[in-house]
C-alpha cells in the first residue's frame, strides 16, 4: 500500500481507488498532511500496461466465448490496482 513521503501515513485503499477511477489530475493529496504526491514512473507504466491489456483481453474473450472470465478479470484488476501504486514527492515522466 502507498505511503506519504512526508508524514509516512498510509494512504487508504479506497482513497487510491477513487483517485485512479476519477482522473482530475496527475497529483493526489495526502489526507493527513495535505502535501501533493505524484505517481512514480513505475506505477504509471503498470497502469498504462494494464489498461492496454483490457481491449486485447476483451477481443480474446469474445472470440473464445468467455465473457464471464473477462468480467472477473476486470473486477480483479480494479480491486488489485491500488496495491500496485507507489507515490513520490515530484512528478516523474513515464519513460
Amino acid at each position: 500500500m502507498a505511503r506519504c513521503i512526508h508524514c509516512k501515513a498510509n494512504l487508504s485503499w479506497f482513497y487510491i481507488f477513487k483517485r485512479l477511477m476519477i482522473m482530475k489530475g496527475l497529483d493526489i493529496q495526502c489526507p493527513s498532511c495535505r502535501q501533493r504526491l505524484y505517481f512514480t514512473s513505475n506505477s504509471k507504466k503498470i497502469l498504462v500496461g494494464m489498461t492496454m491489456l483490457i481491449p486485447v483481453l476483451f477481443v480474446l474473450a469474445f472470440m473464445l466465448g468467455h465473457m464471464a472470465l473477462f468480467m472477473v478479470w476486470i473486477i480483479g484488476f480494479m480491486l488489485v490496482l491500488p496495491w500496485l501504486v507507489t507515490v513520490s514527492e515530484k512528478e516523474e515522466p513515464i519513460f
